[in-house]
């Protein structure tokens, strides 16, 4: 979820460039309320400015320029920029053009940023060059990122694809990104469901474990939004003072929505550790207190794991994280994957992103990220004051009875194309703490 190195950083990417985040107390985020957050950015007067210069500068005047040697560097910028605010007109479509036409003279990290741009928009016209780019990619991440496009509209291709990733990469099983395409792509249009049994394996494991979890309740496709809830370590969920299980609204979409294995893919399936509770500096994701989380092979084995400190086979490792019923599942190992990957810096953050630029898509008004969780929140235009904040609720009701530290576990439950609704998560925990006979814990509601 980070941004490749480059000599100079143009504006725009050093917005987007995603966090500079410090740990701070528990206590200090207990303390934290709506009337105490604020930014700058989410004023309509800087909301505006940022729009034309988006649209004038960043993209227009990019574009209509040639990337040539001297101008390419802006290239990267726009591309990043069309992504992350899903921006598609008719100068995009051209700087796309062009993008494509001089690929093989583009530096690798205006190639990447092209590519996840081409995903994110989806434009039609650009499958002969993606071809092309197959057939000269000796970079396994852009190789997998113009097969991934080339599938999304040819699904037939996909066999012809293994073969020729084969054929150029015989070792590919040893190369994490190329091994994971393989396995997304001889997956199809497979989307196991997770039933109650499968889910109350999960509650019953962190319970006996004295495990806190956050539990991301999502669909496999990422368009819709999820619901995620707390359980403590003594095996209760999370409710406020009237009894009523808290959930948050959580999207687990990139911008991209490339695969969860690519650098700002979707948030992927599977175990995360949640390390502490930050506060971020940048522009984008907004002061609002955020989870901070690892994943396998991003830091020390003894932070992601602490009671686990055999890492001779990582696979039988991070197995051991899961319930018996779910090692099986290859969709549970994500998380593995991407860290393995390279996939860094995947935290559960709030958003000051204007919701406008994402007006008639399904998870409207959250915003997709660089691979991140994202809750709803809404600020006020005048001020700039916080008014509603679904990810304050989660990271006080997270802290609320102590440890900052636990486990996030995402799922995708289904294949509905409609966002998760509180009545299947109700049922769902209902269901096993009637099994369990388990009377639920009030717990206070958090300060909003």
């Amino acid at each position: 979820m980070h941004f490749p190195d480059s000599p100079y950083i143009h504006p725009m990417r050093r917005w987007l460039t995603l966090f500079v985040s410090v740990l701070v107390s528990h206590g200090l985020s207990a303390q934290i309320s709506l009337e105490t957050l604020e930014s700058p950015a989410t004023r309509a007067s800087e909301r505006f400015k940022l729009r034309q210069s988006l649209y004038a500068r960043t993209i227009g005047e990019t574009f209509r320029n040639d990337p040539t040697a001297d101008f390419e560097y802006r290239y990267e910028s726009a591309f990043w920029a069309v992504t992350q605010f899903l921006v598609d007109d008719s100068l995009v479509r051209e700087g796309f053009r062009k993008a494509m036409a001089a690929y093989g003279r583009l530096a690798p990290g205006t190639r990447r940023s092209f590519l996840e741009a081409l995903y994110a928009i989806d434009p039609p016209g650009f499958d002969a060059g993606l071809e092309s780019v197959l057939s000269t990619e000796s970079k396994p991440k852009m190789f997998a990122m113009a097969a991934l496009q080339l599938v999304r509209h040819h699904p037939g291709k996909r066999e012809e694809i293994l073969r020729r990733m084969r054929k150029r990469w015989p070792g590919h099983g040893e190369d994490a990104i190329l091994s994971s395409l393989d396995d997304y792509l001889r997956s199809g249009a497979s989307y196991p469901s997770a039933d109650e049994a499968d889910l109350h394996a999960w509650f019953e494991q962190q319970r006996e474990r004295g495990l806190k979890t956050v539990y991301s309740f999502q669909r496999w496709d990422r368009d819709h939004m999820g619901l995620a809830l707390v359980q403590e370590a003594d095996g209760r969920f999370a409710r406020d003072s009237s009894g009523r299980l808290i959930l948050v609204r959580q999207l687990a979409r990139s911008a991209s929505n490339l695969p969860y294995f690519l650098t700002n893919g979707n948030t992927p399936q599977g175990v995360f550790r949640i390390t502490g509770i930050g506060r971020s500096y940048n522009t984008f994701i907004g002061p609002t207190p955020n989870l901070q989380m690892s994943m396998p092979f991003e830091g020390f084995w003894s932070v992601f794991s602490p009671t686990d400190a055999d890492t001779t086979d990582p696979v039988k490792a991070y197995g051991r994280l899961l319930p018996e019923r779910w090692k099986s599942r290859s969709s549970m190992y994500e998380s593995f994957r991407a860290g393995k990957a390279g996939r860094t810096e995947i935290i559960a953050h709030g958003t000051t992103i204007d919701p406008e630029y994402f007006s008639g898509k399904p998870y409207h008004p959250v915003s997709p990220t660089l691979g991140c969780l994202c809750a709803q929140e809404t600020w006020d235009p005048k001020t700039g004051r916080l008014m509603e904040s679904d990810q304050l609720l989660l990271s006080q009701t997270f802290t609320r009875t102590g440890d900052s530290t636990g486990y996030l576990v995402v799922i995708n439950l289904d294949d509905r194309r409609e966002a998760v609704s509180r009545a299947e998560v109700e049922a769902i925990v209902s269901s096993y703490e009637r099994r369990m006979g388990q009377a639920p814990a009030k717990i206070p509601t958090p300060e909003r």
